[in-house]
This record gives structure tokens, sequence and C-alpha cells, in this order.
């Protein structure tokens, strides 16, 4: 990867070069403009902030361009980023995980300009009285050169340190993360939003009242987002990713929330704010297990309105089916018919889609706010609006209000930009520096405040804001809701809090939704244990997806690995034998062969070419499953502790049963289906070649489009193709028909990702058959017809065993190909749902490009590798004795 991706660029530019003039022959040269790149997360195009403006222009050569890699779908966009890292051709300024980007050495430290944990700002090393380093992994006041550091917030200062250096500041003054209501539906559902739910019972209570029985439409929407689901987490009290610490004079392991500061030993006082910490995912704890509890029964618990009050009762799945209940010492009866499954909506549409119901008949959905106005361009009303924080548990518990940014970082490529002297290169990462800390500034975000200010909008603006910009005459205007919110929140009443920031949050929130959050939220997630796969999930959290595996674990299995590697590259190494002798056995005939040097020069470019793009990288990654490979930077030599990790994880057993679960449903449907397809055309009396023109026309189509097509096919809303013609059948019948959730239900997902590509191959592979099907003699079938065979007895009997060479090439090369095939799979569910359809070719490129391990994925197609190359040996075998010959046309 180090090697041919510069490789590759270097020859790119010099084919560009020579087509390229920025300067006419003889003119004076004129200054090389700088340019800066910046991700899209900073959008360059959009109105640039005064002091931006300003320092351009003192800077009139510097440029700040937009930086945009190669898009790669889904969870691997920041494969992009990583990749461009690696061939030096990265952006300047760049937001991703901050944890995962320093581990592989993407991003380049802020020491030189903020300063670093356990060095005062003078230079020399901060000690403590008796003259060991004091250090506490964060830098402090007396430690911090920029005197900007100690105005950002302390979370986000947090947030942003690694092992007691900065490496990001945060994008000015950032959003909040609440639940938006509208004042319009609140009120017509007569809920007070000046008097916010308490706990999680009176918020299930405003969620029922907001349904509306008339239209049978839910007022309160869920979307299955991690980020939206992370705030519900604190409202129990405890944190998706907690730290333990060892009291240095007890001994005691003391586990603290992620974003806790007061880190004291609850018991004897004890500080342990410098005492070993330990972090781990904690997603399967009762606490964080009860969030999603919540989830589950806002989806699924049944409910029906009091007859005579109109007030919601809560019902079990047993009274809810025999309509009636007791409450309070009043048994209410009800018609069934008229019970309710759920209090929520759940909003996998377009974002834009959502605000267009949000104050009609949407009352409540969780979303990010920097103020009222953040939607008005869209059409949202901000006089409507409203925010109101998550609702604690418990009234013992806090409500919560979570704040969300995003984190820029300076590259590593700046390092070698900018000149060739150190001066010059310097006095680029110092341009670069100055610019970040503009883009990041909140004067920028302050300017667009002053203007809505101006624009007689301050109502609709954040109290903080106000007051901070010395606005404080408009509070009057501001909802007193809205006031007394941010006054919690400045008292410590509301919790504010982060994202988690500890380990590989971005990449673990990724799972996190797809295996948890949406399987409770899907149509099929009624009966889904929930509890088990938090525990699995917390499992995998701790062993690679967001904390590494411990080293001592792997150590204690390294002898057993190196058995069971020896006696694996034992059984490979006979099949390569046996390949190469039956290779060496063969004596194929010379005559007519060239003997000179002439063949070989015309191959040679072929050979060079196939060597460099396929053998080299292919060698290069024997050797990568053996190193712990790092983008940038040293990739230290492991052994065998990839592998040890994959036999150690129980989902390496998982995706194999899962592959082969796959390989065998592409056999049954996909290879035997144009079988089929071609006897029966062999069989059509009239309009052959119409019927053969129908089936092949979806080869005509890309493998894209029919896979996209498939998926808006099955989509699990009424509104999906497959389930609106089932409707519309199941209406003829007058019978009811629940919409199928045909690509988050195990039960059908495995058939749903095949079924494309067998409509779209089957018409091609009848065609071939039909080709071989030419070759039958027509003698055979006449005298199968004279001993009284019929049509099953000559298939049986006279045409398969003519064609079976070609079935047998055919089914060989379609089960290596359908191991290492996962296009549809990739584009329908990613894996899902949960883990149903990650089969082992899934699994690599997650592991290579969502999680950046290449290591890891290298190993496991290692092992898919070592698993075919049986089947390789038995495809030789059967080419070796297959007898070609030429079908005869009609």
């Amino acid at each position: 990867m180090k090697a041919i991706v510069p490789l590759f660029l270097f020859l790119a530019t010099a084919l560009v070069a020579p087509l390229r003039a920025d300067t006419a022959p003889g003119a004076p040269a004129a200054a090389e403009p700088i340019r800066i790149t910046i991700t899209s997360r900073y959008n360059t195009q959009n109105r640039q902030p005064y002091n931006l403006r300003e320092f351009f222009k003192r800077h009139p050569l510097v440029r700040l361009e937009q930086w945009d890699g190669i898009r790669m779908p889904a969870e691997g966009s920041r494969a992009s980023l990583a990749m461009a890292m690696a061939a030096n051709i990265g952006p300047d300024i760049f937001e991703t995980d901050i944890r995962q980007a320093v581990e592989q050495g993407l991003a380049y430290p802020l020491t030189e300009w903020i300063g670093e944990d356990g060095v005062l700002k003078n230079g020399q090393p901060k000690l403590k009285a008796d003259g060991t380093p004091d250090r506490n992994g964060q830098v402090d006041e007396d430690e911090a050169k920029w005197d900007g550091w100690m105005k950002i917030k302390p979370l986000y200062r947090q947030v942003v340190t690694v092992d007691g250096k900065v490496y990001s500041l945060p994008n000015r003054s950032g959003t909040y993360v609440g639940i938006l209501y509208s004042y319009r539906v609140l009120r017509r559902a007569g809920l007070d939003p000046a008097q916010p739910p308490r706990d999680y019972d009176e918020f299930i209570t405003w969620a029922r009242k907001l349904y509306d029985h008339e239209a049978r439409t839910f007022g309160f929407a869920l979307t299955p987002q991690s980020w939206a689901f992370a705030p519900w987490v604190a409202t129990t009290g405890s944190s998706i990713v907690v730290q333990d610490r060892v009291s240095p004079t007890t001994g005691k392991t003391y586990t603290f929330n992620e974003q806790e500061t007061r880190l004291v030993a609850p018991d004897t006082g004890e500080d342990l704010a410098g005492a070993p910490v330990s972090w781990r995912c904690n997603v399967a704890s009762p606490e964080c297990s009860a969030a999603v509890a919540f989830y589950h029964r806002l989806r699924w618990q049944p409910w029906v309105r009091h007859p005579e009050s109109g007030e919601p009762i809560e019902l079990t799945p047993e009274q809810a089916s025999a309509g009636q209940a007791e409450v309070a010492g009043e048994v209410v009866t009800f018609d069934p018919a008229d019970v309710v499954e759920g209090c929520i909506d759940v909003s996998t549409e377009r974002l834009l889609d959502v605000f267009r119901r949000l104050g009609r008949e949407l009352g409540m959905y969780p979303l990010w706010a920097g103020d009222m106005t953040d939607f008005e361009n869209i059409g949202v009303q901000p006089s409507d609006l409203g925010m109101m924080p998550f609702p604690p548990m418990t009234r013992e518990q806090r409500p919560v209000l979570q704040a969300s940014n995003s984190f820029f970082m300076i590259g590593k490529d700046v390092l070698a930009r900018g000149g060739d002297s150190d001066e010059e290169r310097k006095a680029y990462r110092n341009l670069v520096w100055e610019i970040m800390t503009i883009v990041c500034s909140v004067e920028g975000n302050d300017e667009a405040i002053r203007r809505k200010v101006a624009a007689g909008q301050a109502r609709f603006l954040n109290p903080r804001d106000l007051r901070r910009l010395n606005f404080d005459d408009y509070l009057r205007e501001s909802p007193k809701e809205y006031l007394a919110m941010w006054d919690k929140i400045d008292s410590g009443e509301i919790l504010e809090v982060v994202e988690p920031f500890m380990g590989k949050w971005l990449q673990f929130r990724d799972f996190y939704q797809r295996e948890v959050i949406d399987l409770v939220l899907r149509p099929s997630g009624r009966h889904f244990d929930f509890q088990t796969a938090l525990v699995n999930l917390e499992r995998d959290a701790n062993t690679g997806i967001m904390f590494e595996r411990p080293q001592e674990e792997l150590d204690k299995h390294r002898p057993k690995a190196r058995i069971i590697v020896a006696v694996a590259a034992f059984i490979m190494g006979c099949f390569l034998l046996l390949i190469i002798r039956d290779q060496l056995r063969k004596t194929p005939s010379t005559v007519g062969v060239v003997r000179t040097v002439f063949p070989w020069l015309m191959l040679a470019p072929a050979i060079l070419s196939i060597a460099l793009w396929r053998y080299y990288p292919l060698a290069q990654g024997m050797v990568m499953a053996f190193l712990d490979y790092k983008i940038v930077g040293h990739s230290p030599f492991v052994g065998l502790s990839n592998f040890i990790s994959i036999m150690l994880d129980p989902n390496f057993y998982h995706y194999i049963v899962t592959t082969f679960k796959f390989v065998l449903w592409n056999l049954v449907l996909a290879f035997f289906t144009p079988i089929l397809l071609a006897l029966l055309l062999t069989e059509v009396p009239r309009l052959k070649v119409f019927f053969r023109t129908m089936f092949f026309l979806p080869q005509m189509t890309s493998g894209l489009v029919v896979t996209l097509m498939w998926k808006d096919m099955f989509a699990s809303r009424a509104e999906g193709t497959i389930n609106r013609a089932l409707n519309a059948l199941c209406g003829l019948f007058g019978s009811s028909f629940a919409p199928v959730d045909w690509l988050g239900d195990p039960s059908t997902v495995m058939a749903c990702v095949i079924l494309p590509g067998v409509w779209a191959s089957a018409g091609i592979g009848s065609l071939i058959y039909l080709a071989a099907l030419k070759s039958v003699p027509d003698e055979l079938y006449e005298a199968a017809a004279l001993d009284g065979a019929g049509l099953i007895s000559k298939i049986r009997h006279v045409t398969i065993p003519t064609i079976l060479p070609l079935v047998i090439i055919n089914f060989v090369g379609a089960f290596i190909g359908t191991f290492q095939s996962m296009g549809s799979i990739f584009l329908l569910t990613f894996g899902g749902p949960g883990k149903e359809t990650m089969v082992m070719s899934m699994a690599i490129w997650q592991e290579a490009y969502v999680n950046l391990r290449f290591s890891l994925a290298t190993s496991y197609a290692w092992i898919l590798g070592s698993i075919l190359i049986g089947f390789t040996f038995l495809q030789l075998r059967v080419l070796r004795r297959v007898d070609f010959r030429r079908a005869q046309s009609e």
C-alpha cells in the first residue's frame, strides 16, 4: 500500500504534467499561491467570517480550498482519508475520529502551539513537591502556551487530548442534541412545554397523548442513529464508556463515568486523578440496558385510551388480547381493535422529510440544533420550535442535554509541505495552525449571531450566546421555558454531556446502531433479544472495535496457535505440491513454438503489469498479516497475534457459518435456476427467441442499478413495491396484510440478498446451458424414446450426464466466486440486520475500510484463501478431464 499508491500518483502526475502550462514561455515566474486544504465539514464555498477574510487580506497568496478524496459508501468513508494520508496527499486540516487518527499516525500533534502535559509553558518540566513529574493527562493553565486553550469547554479539552498531547480543536461553539418539539402540536394534545416530562414514565405518557387516533399517526418519532441514542444512556446515570481507576494506597478499583471530572474515591475521599486508569465499553451494564429497554417499550408496549377519561392505559400482551384491564381497582373494558402497539414512529426517511412533518402531525423529534433558526430555510417556523432535555430514567437522575461538535486536526502531511528548508516548512505549519484557529474560533459564529439579532430573531437564539455578546436586553423576548432550560444547565440541574470520546467511538457507534438500536426499532424487533446482543457487542468493543484485546491474553494462546498454523501450513503445502505435480506431469507439444527471445519481449509488459498490480500487493498482504499495520509510520512485527485474535473472536465462527449458509443458498437459488430455465426454454414450442431475449435483458442492466432497484422493492414500509403488491393481493381475498421487513427479518434477509443476483444472471447462465444442450445428440433422445422414457427420464439419463462436465466446472467456479462475493450484501444490508449477512468477504472489507485494521483483514483473507485452495485443486483436476466440443446450431 505504501509503495504502490505513491508510485501510481507519480505516474499519473508525470502523464498530466506536460499538459499544464502555468506560465507562458519566457515570462517572469510569478509567486506561487499557497494552497491549504480542508475537508468538507467546513464548506469553503459559504460566506467566510470576517476574521478569516482579514487573514486572507494579510496573506494574499494563501488559498483555502476544499479537499474531497475518493468517496466511499456507507461507513467506509473514513478509509478515503486514510488512503490519501498513506499516499502523502491528504488534507492539511481534516476531521475524523481523533483516537483512531492518532493510532494510525494521521494527525499532527498541536504541541508546538499549545504545549503538553508535564511541561510548563516556559519549557521547563512540571514537577511535584517530591521532584517526580506532575502529569494528569491534561494540559493545565500553567502548561498552555496558547491563550485560547483555557477558553475551550473543559469537556472538549478532555475530548481532544490523547495521552497528554492535544491533537484537535473543536469547531466553533457547536450545537446541542435535545428533543425538538412543536408548540402547536404539543398544545393541541394538552401538553405544557413549560413542564417537561420528569422521568421515562411521564415521557411515554406524552408520546401516547400525541398519538392521533383518527389519522392513526404517531406524534413522536425516533431515529435509529446512535448519536440520538447516546443521551438516553446518560439519563440512566451511567455512560457507554467507563474508566476503572486503581487506588495506589488501597489497591481497590473504582469505576467512574467517562466524563466524570471529580475522580474521588467515595469511601476514602482519596483523589484518584493521577491513579492508573483503564477504559472499557459498558453497554451491557444494567443501566445502559435500561435505556435500550426504554426504546423497546416505546416501540412495542401495547396501550389503550381510557374510554371515559381518555388517559392512556399501559397493557400487557395478555390484557390487550383479552380486551380488559384492571386499573386502580377498576376493571376497564375496551375493544381489542382500539389497542395501539407502541407510541412512536421510526424515522428512516430523509431529514428534510421529517421536518416537513414537524409542526403538522409530528410533535417531537430528537435532533441537534444551535438555535431555533437553523431550520428556517427549509420551511420550519422558528416561533413554533422549542427544545427540551432528555428526561431522566427516574427522578433521582438528572435530565440530559448533549453538546455536539466536530473536531478539526492538522494532517501529518504538513511536515513535508511549504518548501525545502525547515524554516519554510515551519512557516507553512504556522499558516495552517492560524487558519485552523480562525475556522474553529467562535468569532465566525458570533458574526452570524449578530446578523440574526439585527434581523429581529434574538428570541430564537441561545440565551448563553446572547449573554456572552452583551445582548441581555433581548433575553426578555426568549420563551420562558427556553430560558429555564439553560438556567438549569448553568446551575447543574440539567447534565451537559458530550458524545463518548475514549476508544474508537465513531467506529463503534456504527456497530451500536446496526446490531442493537436498529434491530429494536425494526418491524421485526418485537421479540429481539437485545440483552444478549448488548453482551456480545460489549465483548466485541473491548476486544478490538473500541479497545484492543490485552496482550497478556494473546500470549497465553500463542503456543497452541503455533501448532495450529503448522498443521494448516502442512495441509496447504500438500495441496500446492499436488497441483505442481499435476502440472509437471503434462508434456505439452512444442511443435511450432518460437524459441527466440521475441515472445518474451511481447509478454514482458503483461507480465510486469500483473506482477506489479497483482502479485506484489499479494506478497505485501501476506506479510501484512503478521504485522500491526499502520497506515502511516512503523508497523511492528506481531507474529501470530492477528490470527490468535481471530480465533478468540466468536464472531469469526459466526462469519464462517454465515458464509457457508450464503454459499448454499446461492447454489440452490442462483446456480440451478439457469439449468432449469435452459431446459424450459428448450422445450418452448414457439417464440423461443422472444423468451430468451426477455430473460437475457436484465444482464444488460448495471448490477448496481439492479441491486438498488431491488432494495427499493424490499422496503419495509407499506409503500414498498413487494409489500404493496402483496397488500393488493390480500385485498382481493378480503384479508389484511402486515408489511414485511424483508431486509430486517433474519428469516428472510438471506434470500433477499441473493434474489437480485438470481434475477439478473439467470438469463446469461441459461444461454450458456442452452448452447451446451445443443451438443446432446438427437439419437440419444430417439433411443430413449424407443425405450419408453418420458421427459423426466430423458433429462435424468440423457441430458444431465451429457452436460455434466460443464455443470461441474460452473459449480466449482460458482462455489469459489460466491465465497468471495459481497456486492449485494454491501448495498442491501452491509452485513445486517445485526450480523445475519456478515460473510467473510464482507468482514474483510469492514475490518480494512471501517475499522482500519488492515492486518486483521489480511489475516481473514489468509483463512478464506486457505479454505478455497482445496477447491482450486479440485477445479484443476476437473478441467483436466473435460472434453470440450463445439455445439451445433439449429
